[in-house]
C-alpha cells in the first residue's frame, strides 16, 4: 500500500509538474519518503542541497540533507538547446577563404552543423571558400556522409579545400567532397572500411553494404574531379587502383594491371596512403604545415583568411549537440526510473481501473517529452538520434507500460 500510495502521489504532482513547466523551468527533488519538490536548486554541497518550491502544493524554501534525497534531476523542463546562429547581415567579403577545423571523431567531435553553419556564413558574408584542416581517426558514418551531401548542395556556391594532417576512415567522405587536397608532411589518407566480416551477423551482407557505400563515395569523388577508382580502394578489400602515366601526367586507376609502368597503390588490402605518396602520385599538393600563414601562401597571391568563425562554429556545435545528447541520456534515466516504479507498485495495488488511468498518464506525459528532444535534434541535424525517437524509443516504452497494464488486468 505504501508503494501505491507513493506512485499516486507521483502521478497527482505530474499534473501540477507540466502546469507549473508551462512557465519556467524546474528542478526536482525526489525524496526518500516518496515527496517530491518541484522549484530551484539554490546550492548543492557534498551533505547538503538548498531549494526552493512547492511540495503537495505548500511554497517551500529549506536546507535539506543528502540522506533525505533520493535523486535529484535539474532543469527537469530543458533549457534551450544552444543552436549556432549565422551572421543575418549580408556584409562585403572579410577575406578569400574560411578555415573550418575538423579535428577528432565524427559525432563525436565533429558534427554536420557546424560545417552547415559555416558554410552558412560563407555566403552571407561572401567568403568563396572553406578550406577544412582534417585531423581525424574516422568516427561515425552517419556524420561524415551527411556533412558531405550538405557541401555537395552548395558546390555551386562554394569551393572547398581539404588540408590533411590525417584523414583516416570516415574522414574520406567529407575529403572526396572537396575540390581540392593538400597534405602535410606527415599525413595519412584513406583506411576507410566501414563493415568488418560480421559486423551484420553475415559476410556476405558486409561486403554488399561495403560496396553500396564504396559506390557513393566513387561518384562522389568522380563529380569532384578525383578518382573513383582511389576511393573505392579506400574502402573494399582488394579493390585495385594503380598509379599510371598518362600524356604526362599521373593518373589512378583500377585498369593498370599489366600496363607499363602501372604502380599498384593497394598493397595491404585497403589503401592508406602517406603525404609523399600523395605528392609522388599527383594525389595532393604538399605544405609545410596547417598553419593559416601556409594555407593562404598555397592558395595563391595575396590569399587573406576570414578570421575564426569557422572554429567557433565547430566548437559551438559540438557544445549544442553534445549538451543534447547529455539531456536525451537522462531523460532516459528518468524515464526508466519511472516505469521501474509503476512496475513495482502494479503488484500491491488493489484499485486497478485508477491505477490504469494514473499509467495512462504517465505514459502521456512520457510520450510528450520526446517532443522537444526529437525537435532540437532536427534542428541540429543529428539524423541517428532523430531517427531514434520518431520510432524504436518512444514503442519500446510503450510496450512495456502495456504490459504492466496487462498484468493489472489479469
Amino acid at each position: 500500500m505504501l508503494a501505491l500510495a507513493r506512485l499516486i502521489r507521483l502521478v497527482s504532482l505530474l499534473a501540477l509538474f507540466t502546469i507549473a513547466l508551462a512557465a519556467r523551468a524546474a528542478d526536482m527533488l525526489y525524496f526518500n519518503d516518496g515527496r517530491i519538490l518541484i522549484g530551484e536548486i539554490i546550492k548543492e554541497t557534498d551533505d547538503e542541497v538548498e531549494a526552493k518550491g512547492t511540495i503537495d502544493g505548500v511554497a517551500m524554501h529549506s536546507t535539506f540533507k543528502r540522506s533525505q534525497i533520493a535523486s535529484v534531476i535539474k532543469d527537469a523542463k530543458r533549457k534551450p538547446t544552444s543552436i549556432v546562429k549565422t551572421d543575418p547581415k549580408d556584409e562585403e567579403s572579410k577575406g578569400d577563404f574560411l578555415v573550418v577545423p575538423l579535428k577528432g571523431e565524427f559525432g563525436t567531435d565533429i558534427y554536420p552543423l557546424g560545417v552547415i553553419n559555416a558554410m552558412d556564413w560563407c555566403v552571407k558574408n561572401k567568403v568563396p571558400q572553406i578550406v577544412f584542416v582534417i585531423d581525424s581517426p574516422g568516427g561515425y558514418v552517419w556524420a561524415a556522409e551527411y556533412m558531405a551531401e550538405k557541401m555537395a548542395e552548395n558546390d555551386a556556391r562554394l569551393k572547398f579545400t581539404m588540408v590533411i594532417d590525417s584523414a583516416i576512415s570516415a574522414s574520406i567522405w567529407p575529403a572526396f567532397a572537396s575540390d581540392r587536397w593538400f597534405v602535410t608532411p606527415a599525413a595519412t589518407f584513406g583506411g576507410a572500411v566501414v563493415y568488418s566480416v560480421n559486423d551484420t551477423g553475415a559476410a556476405e551482407v558486409d561486403t554488399k553494404m561495403n560496396s553500396i557505400l564504396a559506390a557513393k563515395v566513387g561518384s562522389m569523388a568522380e563529380s569532384n574531379g578525383h578518382s573513383a577508382a582511389l576511393a573505392r580502394a579506400m574502402m573494399l578489400p582488394g579493390s585495385p587502383a594503380f598509379a599510371l602515366q598518362k600524356d604526362g601526367r599521373w593518373i589512378i586507376t583500377d585498369e593498370g594491371r599489366g600496363a607499363d609502368g602501372a604502380v599498384s597503390l593497394n598493397k595491404n588490402g585497403i589503401i592508406t596512403l602517406t603525404a609523399a605518396e600523395c605528392v609522388r602520385y599527383g594525389i595532393a599538393a604538399q605544405i609545410p604545415d596547417s598553419s593559416t600563414a601556409s594555407i593562404a601562401a598555397a592558395l595563391g597571391e595575396n590569399k587573406k583568411s576570414a578570421g575564426d568563425a569557422g572554429e567557433i562554429a565547430m566548437r559551438n556545435a559540438k557544445i549544442s549537440c553534445n549538451g543534447l545528447l547529455r539531456r536525451w541520456k537522462t531523460f532516459n534515466e528518468n524515464v526508466e526510473r519511472r516505469v521501474d516504479d509503476l512496475n513495482e507498485a502494479a503488484s500491491t495495488t488493489t484499485d486497478r481501473e485508477t491505477f490504469i488511468r494514473k499509467i495512462d498518464a504517465v505514459a502521456s506525459t512520457i510520450t510528450n517529452g520526446f517532443g522537444p528532444i526529437r525537435d532540437d535534434a532536427k534542428k541540429l541535424h543529428m539524423l541517428p538520434l532523430f531517427a531514434r525517437l520518431e520510432n524504436a524509443d518512444i514503442k519500446k516504452y510503450s510496450e512495456r507500460i502495456n504490459e504492466i497494464k496487462k498484468r493489472i488486468r489479469k
